[in-house]
C-alpha cells in the first residue's frame, strides 16, 4: 500500500506484506532493473560473462539486481560498486546478517551505495526455505533475470521458474548450451527463455 513498495513486484503474486531495507530508498522506484543470478561455485568463464553483462547494463543505466550469493551474484555486484553503477541485493536472511559471512564488507558496501532488501523481519532466524523464497522477490522486482549459469539445482532455476510465471523475461548465454552435463537451458527454452549470444 505504500507508494514506495516497488510497482514491479506489486503486481506479483510472490509480493511480500513487508520489505525491510539500507540503502538508497530511490532504487525502489527504479523499473529499470535486470536480475543477474547463477552459480555459487562459478566458473571463470562465468565470472568473466558476468562482469562483461554487469558492465553493459551498468553503463546503460540499468540497476543490477542480484542475491550477494559467492560467484555469480557478488560478482555481479562487485561490478556495480567499482564502477558506480546502482545494485539491489535481495537476501534471503534479515538485515542484521551476512551470509555468506565472507561478503559481509560488500554488503555493508551495498548498504551505503546501492540498497540492500529483506522480506524477513529481524526478529526471524533464518531458515533454508528463505532462499527460494527471496528468488520470487527478486524476479518480482526484475524486468528480466539473467542465469549466467547454473546446475541442475540450483537456485537461479527456482527464479527462473517464478519469473517466467510473472511474465518476465529470462535469458542465457549461448555458452550453457555447449555444457551437456545439464538439460535445464532446453526445458527453459520450451517455456519461452531466450538464447542471448552477446551482452548487447
Amino acid at each position: 500500500g505504500s507508494p514506495e513498495y516497488p510497482s514491479l513486484l506489486s503486481k506479483t503474486e510472490e509480493a511480500p506484506r513487508f520489505l525491510y531495507i539500507r540503502g538508497n530508498k530511490s532504487l525502489l522506484l527504479d523499473d529499470r532493473t535486470v536480475a543477474l543470478v547463477g552459480s555459487r561455485e562459478a566458473s571463470p568463464e562465468g565470472i568473466h560473462n558476468t562482469e562483461r553483462v554487469a558492465s553493459m547494463l551498468g553503463r546503460n543505466g540499468i540497476t543490477i539486481v542480484s542475491g550477494l550469493a559467492k560467484g555469480i551474484d557478488v560478482t555481479a555486484h562487485r561490478v556495480a560498486l567499482e564502477n558506480g553503477y546502482k545494485t539491489i541485493a535481495v537476501i534471503g536472511t534479515n538485515l542484521n546478517q551476512y551470509y555468506p559471512m565472507e561478503n559481509k564488507e560488500i554488503q555493508k558496501k551495498i548498504e551505503k551505495d546501492g540498497l540492500v532488501i529483506s522480506q524477513f523481519s529481524p526478529a526471524l532466524k533464518t531458515e533454508r526455505w528463505f532462499f527460494p523464497l527471496r528468488n520470487g522477490v527478486m524476479s518480482g522486482l526484475s524486468s528480466a533475470t539473467v542465469i549466467m549459469e547454473a546446475g541442475e539445482t540450483s537456485g537461479s532455476l527456482k527464479q527462473a521458474g517464478f519469473a517466467l510465471k510473472q511474465g518476465r523475461l529470462v535469458l542465457f548465454p549461448r555458452s550453457v548450451l555447449s555444457n551437456v552435463s545439464i538439460t535445464w537451458p532446453h526445458r527453459l527454452m520450451k517455456r519461452g527463455a531466450i538464447v542471448v549470444n552477446t551482452p548487447k
